[in-house]
């Protein structure tokens, strides 16, 4: 019993270093060469001790004016700001300048009283949690509160502000010559698509990539697709389908996979048999041992859930992009906002904000407006085929428009016509050109190709490369003219 007292002392104080205090303001104060670095990483709130604090928030407002932070001029700013005798007068000043005989250990100081701040932060965060806990009414938004808080302390620390950026100067130009020394080299995640990759340099943490369509045209296999590439490079992807189930999404990346059509896994009537189904072991053995796919398939999902889902894997194992499948289907906070317009405008901003937390690219998918289709069949069999989408053909919100970086349009040029032949029509690209990007459609595996991955009967009798044949393009799905008619007999996108 006594000891359990004794516990319940030590525990009633905050976790605090007075004296690695001190000996730190020491060291601002005597070390000029050191005094820079020190409070770059400092702040007012990480010193327990209240006088602490004011004597560096005063040390920060003289930098600031470019003036040497030292004894006297730490003094006379207190003095002048009335603060003085509050901080304990011009002997207590005089003992903190004269605390170390030698300040050589300034980083260790720092170290102790940074940690000691993080503690206080972690327990004012559970004492928030527990509040929150015996007071809502939702678990989920507690959940979100105290990851998002313990996810923000762990990688961001306890504040967060303006920095320098000619200091990025040298580093910006370091990276700048690693591309112009190795030009071909992607340095974002490759989709797997060549001319996306080139145009964009891959995929890179914090954008937001939307890729829209109107139903049935193929964006969920078009994401799927990427998905595929992405894990195949050992990447980590996490994926919520709204729409299908996680045996859906599988099946379709073992039909893209193995060339064994998707009506033939849905029916259990494998064309060829025993080949078939080494093909699709073959695709299970590549999925199961060699990817790190994640994949939620609840049609309820919201933002906040899917970051904290994100940001627990991010913790755990890594992970390096997520697809959303897809935003109409999504519902969020309503009762913060009014109308559906606003809802969608609140759910990209989130897909956003968490691109960016957790350093991740998000692919989001998105219907269009019935407009576009219309227009598309009023236009078509003119000059130039059917009329394109454009960005305000993006349902539900011009919000999707203006937070997305990338934005992407599976188009057909005619509907009625052999859907071979898909444009990929970047329409946005905040960070680079827009383009059109021509792809190949085979219906019955779910799957888009580079148009070069594959050839046509007539067209040209050079063989597809070699990687190709061998394993991105099983030989049954090289087009041919009987094969063509053929490939939306298969099952289309679901959407």
């Amino acid at each position: 019993m006594a000891e359990e007292k004794k516990n319940q002392a030590v525990y009633q104080t905050m976790p605090n270093s007075v004296e690695a205090e001190r000996n730190l303001l020491c060291c601002i104060m005597r070390d000029a060469d050191m005094q820079s670095e020190l409070m770059a990483n400092l702040s007012p709130v990480d010193f327990y001790q209240s006088n602490h604090a004011e004597i560096y928030s005063a040390m920060q407002k003289i930098e600031a004016q470019s003036l040497t932070v030292d004894f006297a001029s730490v003094t006379d700013y207190l003095r002048r700001n009335g603060k003085l005798v509050e901080v304990g007068d011009v002997d207590y000043l005089s003992g903190l300048f004269d605390a170390l005989p030698s300040f050589a250990r300034g980083k260790d100081y720092l170290q102790i009283v940074k940690r000691a701040s993080i503690m206080r932060r972690m327990i004012q965060i559970c004492g928030e949690v527990t509040k929150r806990a015996y007071t809502s009414d939702s678990a989920e938004k507690v959940i979100e509160y105290a990851e998002q808080q313990i996810f923000e302390l762990s990688h961001k620390g306890t504040s967060s502000g303006l920095t320098d950026l000619s200091s990025h100067a040298t580093k910006t130009f370091r990276l700048i010559m690693e591309r112009y020394q190795n030009p071909q080299t992607f340095h974002g995640i490759e989709t797997g698509f060549t001319r996306l990759d080139k145009l964009t340099n891959g995929m890179h943490g914090g954008e937001l990539i939307v890729i829209a369509a109107r139903p049935g045209v193929g964006k969920s296999a078009l994401a799927m697709n990427i998905v595929e590439n992405v894990a195949k490079q050992g990447h980590s992807v996490a994926v919520f389908s709204l729409e299908m189930s996680n045996d859906q999404l599988v099946e379709r990346m073992l039909s893209s996979m193995s060339g064994v059509s998707l009506a033939s896994i849905k029916s259990g009537h494998l064309e060829r048999g025993e080949q078939d189904v080494s093909r699709l072991l073959n695709a299970t053995n590549v999925i199961g041992s060699t990817m790190h796919l994640f994949g939620n398939d609840n049609p309820n999902v919201k933002p906040a859930e899917v970051r904290s889902q994100c940001r627990r894997i991010k913790n755990q194992s890594g992970l390096d992009l997520v697809v959303i499948d897809y935003i109409g289907l999504m519902e969020g906070d309503r009762g913060a906002v009014e109308g559906r317009q606003n809802e969608v405008a609140s759910i990209t901003r989130a897909l956003k904000i968490m691109a960016k937390e957790l350093d991740v690219p998000v692919i989001a998918l998105s219907q269009l407006k019935r407009d576009a289709e219309i227009r598309n069949i009023k236009t078509k069999g003119g000059e130039g085929g059917g009329s394109e989408p454009v960005l305000s053909d993006l349902r539900e919100s011009g919000a999707i428009e203006q937070d997305a970086d990338i934005v992407m349009f599976i188009h057909r040029e005619d509907p009625d016509q052999k859907p071979d032949d898909v444009t990929l029509v970047v329409a946005k690209h905040r960070n680079g050109e827009t383009d059109k990007i021509p792809l190949k459609w085979v219906g019955k595996n779910v799957r888009f190709y580079n148009p070069t991955d594959y050839m046509y009967k007539g067209a040209s009798e050079q063989a597809a490369p070699a990687a190709v044949q061998q394993e991105d393009v099983p030989e049954d799905i090289v087009m041919t003219d009987d094969t063509q008619d053929e490939q939306f007999l298969g099952i289309q996108d679901d959407e």
